[in-house]
């Protein structure tokens, strides 16, 4: 090929190519001028490579004169860059040391690879979700089961002692729901599962999230609900709690090391929407890049001490719902992100009510209970010692109780006395647990197998989410209060007999 042939194949190369001496461009095709926003080549040469900031280019000159010294061909690497109207890029670059017009110079080839990173960012952000959401349930299993032992203990002293000393322990027992809360939050956090949209309670989701990021904003100001009562939504509750979780954060830190910030939570309603409104007034967000904080992990800080989650993922979560999400802002004044969901009307929405979970709240005066369960038999049968010492107490003055820590013995006892009224039994068990003592009473008893009561501190197998979605039996999740237990026992034993 003759020097012509080679020049054009250079010129049409769909990679750029640029070759520079000491930081000049002598020379670049034209993908190089497009890669980087250029109209025309002659934008390039003869001037620096400050598409490059001051980091990457000194990163590039190490690698460089490691290249001269060794004579290796380097890797290409990526280097983050800038195109002419300033917007980020990221750039594969190898180069490899030539002689140009007589003199060593520098050939790069170079390649816009900005979607694959962007790419490659958003799976490694799944899988850091997927991890947290594993996690999280691992600890909530851990949590909750001391914590469910707390409030009962609670239960226990409410009625034991001075009426003066009541308060005291109706702080306890409040303070365990909050706890309890917390980890409920955190069990569903990060989960990724493709469930569609359906009617929610968006009230619960962004006091959810308020839970989550209570001790980010309390340092900064105060965070402040204005919205009152609102429509159930189309959404996926937790997906939509991410969101509110992120915008929280992101206002939090706008307040920067503030102490009498303040974040408004506002809502209009409409026939067909809902918007609601995360309003700070922090520091702003400058106008020249108010319009690239939808773009995939665009950030003005860094992500540590946020949950990793770019406003790009944010508004796609709620797009995929059927809405929007939109920013402004007036720098030193403040920013105001308006999330718009769809209502869910007529049936859908009556469903989402009727399928909305039970508050974690108690009566008044939790010791006061307008039934009990009778003089049933009841077996409880759970690995921790504490709760089936505090469980069998708390029932024995309402029913004859057996408690067991080890599956493998109470499944002999039921096998041998088929006279229990009700089996309140942990889920999660080491050895045999809860699901395999459950399926062994179908087989062999399979009369009793209707009597289980579940109760579960938050960490579910595949195989345990399957077969409790199968069966009807009542479960409870730790931490749970006793007016709760007794009513899941009278629903499977009822006075007079099934």
């Amino acid at each position: 090929m003759d020097e012509s042939g080679f020049r054009l194949l250079v010129e049409n190369a769909p990679d750029g190519i640029v070759v520079s001496r000491d930081g000049i461009i002598l020379y670049a095709n034209r993908a190089a001028a497009t890669i980087l926003g250029h109209d025309d080549v002659s934008e390039l040469v003869g001037k620096p490579m400050t598409f490059l900031d001051p980091r990457s280019a000194e990163v590039m000159r190490r690698r460089i004169a490691q290249m001269a010294q060794t004579g290796e061909r380097l890797v290409p690497r990526e280097y983050p860059a800038r195109r002419r109207d300033g917007t980020e890029m990221t750039a594969e670059i190898a180069s490899t040391i030539i002689d140009f017009d007589g003199k060593p110079a520098i050939l790069a080839y170079a390649r816009d690879v900005t979607d694959r990173t962007r790419l490659h960012a958003q799976l490694a952000h799944a899988d850091r979700l997927a991890a947290l959401g594993t996690m999280a349930a691992g600890v909530a299993h851990e949590i909750n089961n001391p914590l469910a032992f707390m409030g009962l203990a609670a239960e226990a002293l409410a009625r034991r002692v001075a009426p003066a000393d009541a308060p005291l322990v109706a702080e306890l027992r409040t303070s365990v729901d909050r706890i309890a809360a917390i980890v409920r939050d955190l069990r569903f956090f990060g989960r990724d599962d493709d469930e569609p949209a359906g009617p929610m309670d968006l009230v619960a989701a962004i006091a959810a999230a308020e839970r989550l990021v209570s001790h980010e904003v309390r340092p900064r100001g105060t965070l402040v609900k204005e919205h009152g009562d609102l429509p159930f939504v189309m959404g996926v509750p937790r997906r939509i709690e991410q969101v509110f979780v992120n915008l929280f954060l992101n206002a939090s830190h706008a307040l920067g090391d503030r102490m009498d910030g303040r974040i408004v939570v506002r809502a209009r309603v409409t026939d067909d929407r809902v918007v609601v409104s995360v309003e700070d007034d922090g520091s702003g967000i400058p106008a020249e890049i108010l319009g690239s904080i939808f773009e995939p992990f665009f950030t003005t800080r860094s992500v540590a001490g946020g949950t990793g989650l770019g406003l790009s993922i944010c508004r796609d979560i709620v797009v995929r719902a059927g809405g929007d999400l939109q920013a402004s802002s007036t720098l030193g004044q403040g920013t105001t992100m308006d999330v718009t969901l769809l209502r869910a009307s007529g049936e859908r929405a009556e469903a989402g009510a009727s399928a909305r979970p039970a508050p974690p709240t108690v009566p008044p005066n939790p010791s006061v209970r307008p039934h009990d369960v009778g003089q049933r038999r009841v077996l409880i049968v759970d690995d921790e010692v504490a709760i089936v010492r505090l469980l069998s107490e708390s029932l024995e003055s309402r029913a004859s109780v057996t408690g067991e820590t080890i599956p493998g013995r109470a499944l002999d006892l039921i096998l041998a006395d088929p006279g229990f009224d009700a089996i309140v039994c942990d889920v999660m068990m080491p050895g045999m647990t809860g699901i395999d003592l459950h399926e062994r009473v179908a087989q062999d008893r399979p009369d009793l197998a209707s009597r289980f009561v579940f109760i579960c501190g938050g960490a579910y197998t595949a195989r345990a989410r399957d077969h409790l979605e199968r069966v009807s039996n009542p479960r409870l999740q730790k931490p749970f209060r006793m007016a709760q237990l007794i009513d899941a026992i009278e629903s499977v034993a009822p006075v007079g007999g099934a």
